[in-house]
Order: C-alpha cells, then sequence, then structure tokens
C-alpha cells in the first residue's frame, strides 16, 4: 500500500514498503534468517510427519511445522492488451517508483476500496489528475468514511461512479484509456493506470494438503475442527493474515496473527 494511515504508532502513516523492511530489519535481529526470492512451488507431508518445501529453484527444505502467510495477489481485468502495457503504464500498486510516471500528468486509478483510496491520495501529490473509476454508485459500503471524504475534497482527484476501463492504447507504453459510463465511452490521456480491483489468495500450491475454501482461501479454527484458530486441516500447517479464510484484511489483524501464531506453533512442536 502506498501509505498505511490505520496503523498504530505511525500517526503521520507509512507506505507498505517501509514498514515490511522495518519489519524484515527487526527480524533478522533476532536470527531470522530470509531467503530470498524463492518461491514455494509445492509442500508436501512426509511419512515422519514432518513437511518438506520445494523451491522453483528446485531446493528442497525441510520442517517439521508451517505457517503460511503468502497474503494474496492483485486481479487482473479481462482488458485487450492489458498484459502489453504492465510495468509499461499499468500497475497494481502505487508507491515512490510507479509515481515519477505520473508527475505533472494524470492517472487513473481503477477500484472503490481503501488501497484505491490510498492510491489516488499518493498520486495526487505529483499528478495533475488523478481519475477513481468506481463501478457501483457510492463508495460508502467498500471504502472507509475518512478516506472517500479526502478524496472528494482533493481538487485534483475526480470520482466517476458506474465506470470502467474498456480499452487501453499506446504503442511502447500506455498513452490513454477508453472509459465506458452509463453507456458512453470516452478516450482520455493517462500516464498511468493503477488496477486496485481486490485480489486473489496465493493458494494453487497447497492444492491437496490443506482444506480451501470456494475463493481458494485457506480454512483455518473452527471451519476445519482445529483447536488452534490458526491451524490448518493438515495438523502442522498454520495461516494467518489475509491468505486465511475469514481473517480481518488489515495490516494490525495480520501482524498479530504472526505474532500469536508462533505460540500456537511451539506447543505442536512441543507437543507432538
Amino acid at each position: 500500500s502506498s501509505r498505511i494511515e490505520n496503523y498504530m504508532g505511525f500517526p503521520t502513516g507509512i507506505s507498505g514498503a517501509d514498514l515490511v523492511w522495518r519489519g524484515q530489519v527487526q527480524a533478522m535481529k533476532f536470527g531470522t534468517r530470509f531467503a530470498m526470492p524463492l518461491r514455494v512451488e509445492a509442500l508436501e507431508k512426509l511419512e515422519d510427519g514432518s513437511f518438506c518445501a520445494t523451491f522453483g529453484s528446485g531446493q528442497r527444505v525441510r520442517a517439521r511445522a508451517v505457517v503460511i502467510a503468502t497474503g494474496v495477489q492483485y486481479r487482473r481485468l479481462p482488458i485487450d492488451r492489458l498484459a502489453q502495457f504492465e510495468g509499461a503504464g499499468i500497475y497494481y500498486a502505487a508507491t515512490e517508483n510507479e509515481a515519477r510516471f505520473c508527475r505533472k500528468g494524470e492517472a487513473i486509478v481503477i477500484g472503490g476500496g481503501n488501497s484505491a483510496g490510498q492510491a489516488a491520495m499518493f498520486l495526487s501529490r505529483v499528478a495533475a489528475r488523478v481519475r477513481v473509476l468506481v463501478r457501483g454508485d457510492s463508495l460508502a459500503a467498500s471504502m472507509s468514511s475518512y478516506l472517500s471524504t479526502r478524496l472528494e475534497a482533493d481538487p485534483a482527484i475526480t470520482i466517476e461512479y458506474r465506470a470502467r476501463v474498456s480499452a487501453v492504447h499506446g504503442t511502447d507504453k500506455l498513452a490513454a484509456v477508453t472509459i465506458l459510463r452509463d453507456g458512453t465511452e470516452q478516450t482520455v490521456d493517462a500516464c498511468a493506470m493503477f488496477v486496485m480491483v481486490g485480489a486473489v489468495p496465493n493458494t494453487g500450491w497447497l492444492t491437496g494438503l490443506v482444506r480451501l475454501d470456494d475463493k481458494g482461501f485457506v480454512l483455518t479454527g473452527a471451519d476445519v475442527d482445529a483447536a488452534s484458530p490458526y491451524a490448518t486441516s493438515c495438523p502442522g500447517v498454520f495461516a494467518v493474515g489475509d491468505v486465511r479464510a475469514g481473517s480481518t484484511k488489515r495490516v494490525a489483524s495480520s501482524v498479530g496473527e504472526g505474532s500469536v501464531v508462533i505460540s500456537h506453533v511451539w506447543g505442536h512442536l512441543h507437543d507432538g
């Protein structure tokens, strides 16, 4: 997220990247080892009850317990040529890296949630204009009121309801988008488009090992008759944060779950 303003201890807000970096440095101080960049391709349970994770590099690692905190990945829109401009005008996060391409230009933000609102506020500091496209008729049910109020008060931001992007244009990079609103199409110049339309969980590699809900989120606790609220259907595997079904999709909640689950892991290792 470009700006997190509802996390305790940061009254002026902090970017998601900065918060993660601080957390990593703090964890390293306590001896945590990070392996980056690595992707887990598969997780299997061995006969002795331990687990084996296979990385994309082919390396395999064994463990007696696993905590899944893979979060979610942004959902893509079904628009022709969208993939062509990803990283060249179409983005799924609004940080300093992306904002520099919007200086004195027009940026499009798609979405009606807090992430979209935070992105629009952040981009309005450098872009000449920010258009927020919302498919519904209101932001009341999808965005915090304090944030929607700020959007409406910012002269650099306009909110267009019942609107969506039907086409993107450009050669090597995004140059314009076509907006469909109330049956009428309009093509406008755009230096960047930010897609904030929800996300899907990163759980394809868990299929067959733990139970997932119909959207792919990991079921835990009472949903799988487990004693721990973070335990999955497979003893020894736990899930926390956005990837867990029924979790509150907020930074503070994810951090809290991550700190609490360690005691449950400890109990599993010493009771098992």
